[in-house]
């Protein structure tokens, strides 16, 4: 009689992160035991790959077991995104849509880091996670489409949030791109009309793992919790660093990318499921100046 051959068990990973050189990928990689997580990104991880290769990419699920899967991938320029819709389309709505269905063959949880874009109606009060999603360009298109199709799944985890903080290249985020100018002393133009929920990424990423180790499943909200225009975040930033801001107070219409005015965030749902108060934008900036010194 011929001996049963059992395949070879899986090396099993709490988690494996997607974009791990990112703004919040690395900030999340940073906070978790390197030995339970297994890290993807372009370069230097665990696992260098382009993400548009989706076979090569499938093959990691061959060879190892995950609990639970972040994905932090994604391209978030709003004008690459409306220039490169192809590649846009590619990351940030079919990577998802196949990490959903692995998700559902193969048990794991998929934490999927979505927008504020996604509250496109035209509100003067905070939007919940319960509101009605919309877009109005290419980027919150993508985003949109994706949400629709992980809400039905029961292992998802969809963060809506708005952060930044400082990578190398600065003018890759928005503070980044602030400090750049100011230290250069440029005059440049903020959105008077443009209110958003921004939070600094290093609180981002812990309230993140707090979520996942809470198992939480569904849509949170994370971000500060009063909303501010990029103007006043601009010149609260500058003051706090106690230099001058030369800027021009413009309307978000005179942008060429269409955007929501208002993405103001109600955090009271997160805030009652892990029994924190997310920051106020003073909070915010104060986070953002200590990471300076």
């Amino acid at each position: 009689m011929l001996k049963k051959i059992h395949p070879q068990k899986k090396i099993i990973f709490e988690y494996l992160l997607i974009g791990s050189n990112g703004l919040l990928g690395s900030s999340i990689k940073s906070k978790l035991n390197l030995k339970k997580v297994m890290c993807v990104a372009r370069t230097n991880s665990d696992y260098n790959l382009d993400l548009k290769y989706f076979k090569k990419f499938k093959k990691i699920f061959d060879k190892y077991q995950f609990k639970n899967v972040i994905n932090c991938a994604a391209i978030t320029n709003l004008s690459q995104c409306e220039r490169e819709k192809k590649k846009s389309k590619k990351i940030n709505l079919e990577l998802p849509i196949l990490l959903n269905n692995l998700s559902k063959k193969m048990k794991f949880n998929l934490i999927h880091i979505s927008t504020d874009q996604v509250y496109c109606k035209s509100k003067s009060y905070k939007f919940k996670e319960t509101d009605k999603i919309s877009f109005l360009n290419y980027y919150s298109k993508t985003k949109f489409l994706a949400e629709k199709i992980l809400m039905n799944n029961k292992k998802s985890l969809i963060i809506r949030t708005n952060f930044t903080g400082f990578k190398k290249n600065l003018n890759k985020t928005f503070v980044g791109w602030l400090l750049d100018n100011i230290k250069r002393k440029k005059k440049i133009n903020l959105f008077n009309d443009f209110y958003v929920s921004t939070i600094d990424v290093n609180f981002c990423s812990s309230v993140i793992i707090k979520l996942i180790k809470k198992k939480a499943k569904g849509i949170y909200n994370l971000g500060s919790r009063k909303s501010i225009s990029k103007e006043k975040f601009a010149i609260l930033f500058a003051e706090k660093l106690g230099k001058k801001l030369n800027y021009n107070s413009i309307s978000s219409t005179k942008s060429n990318i269409i955007r929501p005015k208002n993405l103001t965030m109600d955090t009271s749902k997160i805030e009652r499921k892990l029994k924190i108060l997310m920051p106020y934008p003073v909070a915010v900036v104060n986070n953002l100046i200590k990471e300076l010194n």
